[in-house]
């Protein structure tokens, strides 16, 4: 199922997708109807198929017009000066804002990078998703060779491999824990200080010329939230997830003269 490339086709999909996220919200990711996504954005059922083959179809979409990949590099443009040391934490401070202004972020996550999910998707929809995922391994990764090539991170090759996984694995097991709320406050602190102290344990295990902080990560938690609350950063559509497909995630730092 192709995306939309026709402007009036992306506004009506935008509108299935804002009536299936209400959807969710009210009912949850399990319990609506594929059906009931035309009712809400008051179209037939043969509209809401044009655009979408399936409930699987919808929650892919969703996800991916929500995504960090997709809302960072407004970000980045509307702050340009960024530091070396705050693109290397930003894909990972970006989604934890993300998951806190938005729980229904999280649960989509979850469930779209589910394998026994996203294979019920159509064709289309999982050649994007898988596109997302490893676009969103470059936004932790190119920044981290950045800063090598600038000097301020002294890695080998295998070194950035093993951060960049050490990072992405330790979101992906913050997000679901933290979000899920079954965990015991005796085995896990959600505490936002908690979370930034184990990036920096990560990040400081290996060799910078100025180590990662947690004032530095806290700096730029406030910045993003900021933008999350206002302008660009409240924008969630087809529009933006198509661009993202087309845009390479971060703006590499010797191209933007930062360091």
């Amino acid at each position: 199922m192709h995306c939309p490339n026709h402007k009036m086709d992306v506004i009506r999909c935008n509108q299935l997708l804002d009536a299936a996220e209400e959807l969710i919200d009210n009912q949850g990711v399990v319990s609506f109807r594929f059906a009931q996504i035309a009712k809400g954005a008051q179209c037939s059922t043969n509209t809401l198929y044009k655009y979408f083959e399936s409930k699987e179809d919808v929650l892919v979409c969703l996800f991916l017009r929500n995504t960090t990949s997709s809302r960072m590099p407004d970000f980045i443009k509307d702050n340009p000066h960024l530091t070396v040391h705050e693109r290397a934490v930003l894909p990972l401070i970006f989604t934890f804002e993300l998951v806190k202004l938005s729980p229904i972020f999280n649960i989509l996550r979850v469930v779209s990078i589910n394998s026994m999910f996203w294979q019920l998707a159509s064709s289309d929809k999982i050649s994007i998703l898988r596109n997302r995922v490893n676009l969103f391994w470059s936004c932790i990764r190119n920044p981290l060779e950045d800063a090598v090539a600038a000097g301020e991170l002294n890695a080998t090759e295998m070194d950035i491999k093993n951060l960049s996984q050490s990072l992405y694995f330790f979101l992906a097991g913050a997000t679901s824990s933290y979000q899920s709320g079954l965990m015991d406050d005796k085995y896990l602190n959600s505490d936002d200080a908690d979370g930034l102290r184990h990036i920096s344990r990560l990040m400081n295990y290996y060799h910078w010329r100025t180590p990662i902080t947690q004032e530095m990560m806290q700096g730029l938690s406030q910045r993003i939230r900021q933008f999350l609350d206002h302008g660009a950063g409240q924008k969630r559509t087809c529009e933006t997830c198509l661009a993202t497909g087309k845009m390479v995630c971060s703006v590499r730092a010797e191209k933007s003269g930062t360091s």
